[in-house]
């Protein structure tokens, strides 16, 4: 059978091309980036989801149980659970900017026709250098997004689709964080609304995706929980959760922030192909690439 035409990524696309040529390019490039996304950024992500989830579980049996109605003891209770919830979301922000560092350094070797045959180290010698100017780009970025939305939702969502490009930017011409901030608002601008849709249209597609693979566990969470407490109130007992349930809610998240990451490449190659259709159709860097080449042959 013949293999099928590597994804050319400067060219022009519409939304539904971009969609479509999203899973081609994850189709034929799926094992060295997932590979080097779960030897690098899989360990501290699941160490992260084991602790939040079970601080999770833990204040969901305190709040229920015979702690419930005493509230030193609750207080007492989250407190004590604090320390490892700060711990795994640390680690839950240093695993997701290694995914995304690692995730878009790996489409800027691809651009370079740098990828063939490169290995995590590879990647990860790419990437260390460049892990502070894409914690910037999404510190910043995430700031801004959080004070639109805070303010009001409008413009939320208008610091999250001018600057949904930022990220890409630096990956492909190395702007820096504020640089690439700038340089996504320019792109952007005049394309707004395709913009905004393709950014809520993949966000949709990667959280039905991770939410379907979940689905098994949180039924069997919900039901558990449900069926204990009625149970309990039955007998005329206090509300009361199976010991189990807490570990299970830890394993569960931990699956959950493991499935996550390794979606999330579906967002970081749709916005990239959105960046190049941008700059084609705005800029023509393919075009004036292939009438240099015409030139000089």
């Amino acid at each position: 059978m013949q293999n099928a035409v590597p994804v050319q990524l400067s060219q022009v696309r519409d939304f539904g091309q971009i969609i479509s040529t999203t899973f081609v390019f994850l189709k034929q490039n799926w094992r060295p980036l997932l590979r080097a996304i779960a030897v690098i950024c899989l360990p501290p992500a699941l160490v992260a989801g084991f602790l939040v989830g079970k601080t999770m579980g833990d204040i969901q049996s305190l709040s229920i149980g015979d702690s419930a109605g005493d509230p030193f003891a609750m207080f007492s209770g989250m407190m004590n659970s604090m320390l490892p919830l700060v711990v795994g979301y640390l680690l839950l922000i240093a695993s997701f900017i290694l995914m995304t560092t690692i995730s878009y350094e790996y489409m800027r070797a691809y651009h370079h026709n740098e990828h063939v045959g490169i290995t995590p180290g590879e990647l990860w010698k790419r990437s260390t250098g460049q892990l502070g100017s894409y914690f910037g780009i999404s510190f910043l970025s995430g700031l801004l997004m959080l004070v639109g939305f805070v303010l009001c939702i409008l413009p939320g969502f208008y610091a999250l689709t001018m600057l949904a490009l930022a990220l890409a930017c630096h990956a492909f011409e190395r702007t820096g964080a504020t640089g690439s901030m700038a340089r996504s608002n320019n792109l952007v601008q005049g394309r707004f609304w395709e913009t905004l849709g393709l950014v809520i249209v993949i966000g949709i597609i990667q959280s039905f995706l991770t939410g379907a693979l979940m689905l098994p566990f949180t039924v069997v969470s919900m039901v558990v929980t449900f069926n204990s407490t009625i149970d309990s109130i039955s007998a005329g007992g206090k509300p009361e959760l199976p010991a189990w349930l807490v570990m299970f809610t830890a394993f569960s998240t931990a699956l959950q922030m493991a499935i996550t990451l390794l979606s999330y490449p579906i967002v970081v190659v749709g916005l990239s192909l959105k960046y190049f259709t941008l700059i084609e159709e705005k800029e023509g860097h393919g075009l004036r690439k292939k009438m240099e080449g015409f030139s000089q042959a």
